[in-house]
């Protein structure tokens, strides 16, 4: 194991090097350390290696990340299907492509009209043919906590940062397993989705499902021609403060809102509240620019997908937090008694795709992405 993040779980859990090394290679298994785990085989290979001509939806993709997703996907030679609710926003993305141009198409499409999947699907399939690559990106910053938060408030948060990629998921895997072509599917989730305790608990909750919906999916489809990522691309300028505008008039809270919980420090959906950026002399990198420019974020998406990574997380300042929340996990696995012998050399994984991944982003460390 690094010997810094060793140091750290160290302190953060008085964990003893050998005991650290065990909880690492898999509960109950004979690991002695996290190089000894199981050998199960090199990760689910890239299964799009050249995005050129290549068909791309993207949910919300009218401004913020979406948009940045759109533009470095056309600039890759892509052919992009703008998904859209607001009809000035889409004229002003617009702008960032040439007039009229063939590899761009606009369809609006709200992401919680299930049966308007079908036809959005078959829209994109009419005007482009076969769709290699669908990202879920559509979602709003319901602010509500989870404990104070209305039945509306819940309704509408996971019906767009949760069941609108369940629904594109089901729309697209049957089509993309028939196609034989090499696809891939990216679900936008968040810090919070790795973190909770921003204060916002319903986005919380439909941003960590989103994480799990992900890597369920890279469980179960890593033997196909479908690769799966789960984006997380952090704080970023875009329009989810804004959220409200889109909120259907039936899920719009008509009762006074519920005295909200004090939390602590939180990532703001918004510019104006966002923490302080770097000094000058520390952000030469734009890939440490708070909050970041969705079109750097895109492009750490697109060398991604190139990849087949499982996770795409584009702030590694928040590493500290995660750490703390597997490890507070870890802790609560460590038995007061001694395991039997014969549940220490079961194989507790359950799914290779961890241990898969490890190995995968130790091995790709360097990489070389355009403009970062």
């Amino acid at each position: 194991m690094h010997e810094q993040i060793l140091n750290r779980r160290q302190l953060l859990g008085g964990i003893t090097a050998a005991g650290a090394a065990g909880l690492l290679g898999g509960v109950g298994t004979r690991s002695a350390t996290a190089a000894e785990a199981p050998d199960f085989g090199p990760s689910q290979p890239p299964q799009i290696t050249d995005v050129r001509d290549k068909v791309a939806y993207i949910t919300g993709a009218s401004s913020g990340i979406g948009l940045g997703i759109a533009r470095v996907f056309h600039e890759a030679g892509m052919k992009v299907v703008i998904g859209y609710r607001t009809e000035r926003n889409v004229q002003e993305a617009l702008k960032y492509f040439p007039p009229n141009d063939p590899r761009i198409h606009i369809v609006k499409h709200d992401v919680m009209d299930r049966d308007g999947w079908e036809r959005t699907a078959d829209e994109i399939e009419k005007k482009f043919g076969t769709v290699h690559i669908l990202v879920n990106n559509a979602g709003v910053g319901v602010q509500a906590p989870a404990s104070t938060g209305s039945l509306k408030d819940w309704e509408w948060g996971l019906g767009v940062n949760l069941w609108g990629p369940i629904y594109g998921i089901h729309t697209f895997v049957p089509r993309m397993l028939a196609s034989k072509q090499g696809s891939h599917i990216v679900t936008t989730t968040s810090t919070s989705g790795i973190l909770p305790g921003s204060g916002a608990g319903i986005y919380t909750v439909a941003k960590i499902a989103a994480v799990g919906l992900m890597e369920e999916l890279r469980h179960e489809l890593r033997n196909t021609n479908i690769g799966t990522s789960a984006f997380i691309p952090g704080l970023t300028t875009s329009n989810i403060a804004d959220s409200e505008r889109n909120r259907p008039e039936s899920l719009r809270n008509d009762e006074q809102p519920r005295a909200t919980l004090p939390s602590g420090p939180s990532q703001s959906f918004s510019r104006a509240s966002a923490p302080p950026r770097p000094a000058a002399s520390d952000n030469a990198d734009p890939l440490f620019a708070r909050p970041q420019d969705p079109v750097v974020v895109a492009r750490l998406l697109l060398d991604g997908i190139l990849r087949n990574d499982l996770f795409i997380v584009a702030q590694p300042e928040w590493r500290v937090g995660v750490e703390a929340r597997c490890n507070a996990l870890l802790e609560s696995m460590v038995s007061p008694k001694p395991m039997p012998p014969a549940m220490q050399s079961g194989n507790y994984y359950r799914t290779p795709i961890y241990v898969q991944e490890i190995a995968h982003r130790r091995a790709t460390r360097e990489r070389k992405i355009p403009g970062i």
